[in-house]
């Protein structure tokens, strides 16, 4: 690390002692394309970067041509933020899980969810409900929401008329302001590009079997020890790790 590195973490080492508990950690970013920034609280936007950790509460937005990535670090399902896109990503704690709720602003997400988990997209004219599956969710301002299912089952709610499906594999539901509801036979041409798992352009977050990353991922900071002191110095390994991607 930098010697401006280490000054900078110097100073951020008591911010860091105030404040490492004060929020829940949920989610670490594993890749980043183009230009993506978060809010945090009431702090004006920031930067994203590659190994930044998540905290419940924050706001992010992706520009043109941007992709984001990232992890719970609970179960390991993932979040994929396509360009021009704006969420708030929640998430409460309870023993080793986290119960996950996506505020979609605007834009195109993909997550991805394993099993027994409770994970929520929520938009202004719909709620999608899941446990276990993979799924697109597309919302326009204008006109609503629409669910791409790739696995699984997901639970579409509108919000404006009350009403349920369920989309299955292969099965884009249709949510509109008008409180209708319906389903078509998904077309591949209008399902977004995961930019994660291209090849071409994929560079992974390489994480060994035992690795810090690894334990954090599989159970979050529980997985290192329930010792706070030992949580501490696990979040001040993760700062310098942070500090040397800048």
């Amino acid at each position: 690390i930098s010697a401006g590195n280490k000054r900078r973490l110097f100073l951020l080492v008591p911010l860091l002692l105030c404040f490492a508990f004060a929020s829940e950690k949920i989610a670490i970013v594993t890749k980043i394309v183009g230009m993506a920034e978060y809010v945090r609280k009431k702090e004006p936007p920031k930067g994203l970067k590659r190994g930044f950790l998540i905290e419940s509460g924050d706001e992010i937005s992706t520009k043109r041509d941007a992709f984001v990535a990232l992890v719970f670090i609970d179960d390991r399902s993932a979040l994929k933020i396509r360009e021009r896109s704006q969420i708030v990503i929640n998430g409460k704690k309870n023993a080793k899980k986290i119960s996950k709720k996506i505020d979609l602003n605007k834009g195109i997400i993909r997550a991805q969810v394993n099993s027994n988990r409770d994970f929520q997209v929520q938009t202004s004219v719909s709620v999608a409900s899941v446990k276990g599956t993979d799924f697109w969710v597309i919302s326009d301002e204008k006109t609503g929401d629409s669910i791409i299912g790739l696995e699984g089952l997901v639970t579409l709610l509108n919000r404006v008329s009350g009403e349920k499906i369920d989309i299955k594999p292969g099965i884009t539901g249709i949510s509109s302001k008008d409180g209708s509801l319906q389903t078509i036979k998904s077309d591949p041409k209008d399902t977004p590009i995961d930019l994660a798992q291209s090849a071409d352009q994929e560079k992974k977050l390489e994480i060994k079997d035992n690795s810090l990353f690894k334990r954090i991922l599989n159970d979050g900071f529980d997985g290192i020890s329930s010792n706070p002191n030992y949580k501490m110095l696990t979040l001040l390994i993760i700062l310098l790790i942070n500090l040397s991607l800048f």
